[in-house]
């Protein structure tokens, strides 16, 4: 028995892998019972942030499994209205929530010192980079169905098989991307050191004791 797929069924894996890779950083954000120690000595401020934060990740997982649910109930049985749920939550929870802070902030690095600074270097940097490629992931997971939905005709769509001639294609394709992408990260000349890059984390110089003669 040969095993067939097709776009609809890679969609969804798409779209399920790319939805359980956001759960970590939205679990580690809600506050549970044990919490309530630490959030206790922070000031008004503090606590309010990190509630807010908290109650935040609590709606994100509750539209992360809303997600799955959709998309193992009835979205890989091609029911269209399902495909417009996700495209509401791929650009009216996913891309506000992933993307517009990274547009919105002021952008020091070019674009191959952002992919090194990523790869080597822990932080805000590799943090931005996975969301735009989790976004990527939804965005294409949303429009590789398209004509299994919408510009086929009424019943059940044949399901294509997919020759082992086009999977070693595309295996040597994303091969030959990834080693491009990581020789132009490598070979390309920065402005700026890696002592730079690192140099979040370092701290200040610490500051020269007062001088009692000085005068006033």
């Amino acid at each position: 028995m040969r095993n067939r797929v097709d776009s609809v069924f890679i969609s969804s894996v798409l779209f399920t892998n790319a939805l359980v890779c956001l759960i970590p950083n939205f679990w580690a954000s809600v506050i549970t019972k044990h919490d309530r120690i630490w959030l206790a000595r922070l000031d008004s401020g503090g606590q309010l942030a990190t509630l807010t934060r908290s109650d935040l990740s609590i709606v994100c997982l509750a539209v992360i499994l809303i997600g799955l649910i959709v998309i193992w109930t009835g979205y890989l049985k091609r029911v269209r209205w399902t495909w417009a749920v996700m495209f509401i939550l791929v650009w009216v929870w996913a891309f506000p929530l992933m993307v517009m802070p990274i547009l919105g902030h002021p952008r020091s690095l070019s674009i191959p010192e952002w992919i090194y600074t990523a790869i080597y270097y822990p932080g805000s940097a590799r943090a931005r980079a996975e969301s735009v490629l989790l976004f990527l992931l939804m965005v294409i997971a949303l429009f590789i169905p398209v004509k299994s939905f919408f510009l086929s005709g009424e019943g059940l769509r044949p399901i294509h098989e997919l020759s082992p001639k086009l999977i070693g294609g595309s295996l040597v394709a994303v091969l030959l991307i990834m080693i491009t992408l990581s020789a132009w990260v490598r070979l390309s000349v920065y402005e700026i050191s890696p002592a730079d890059l690192a140099s979040w984390q370092q701290f200040p110089p610490a500051l020269p004791p007062p001088n009692p003669c000085a005068k006033p």
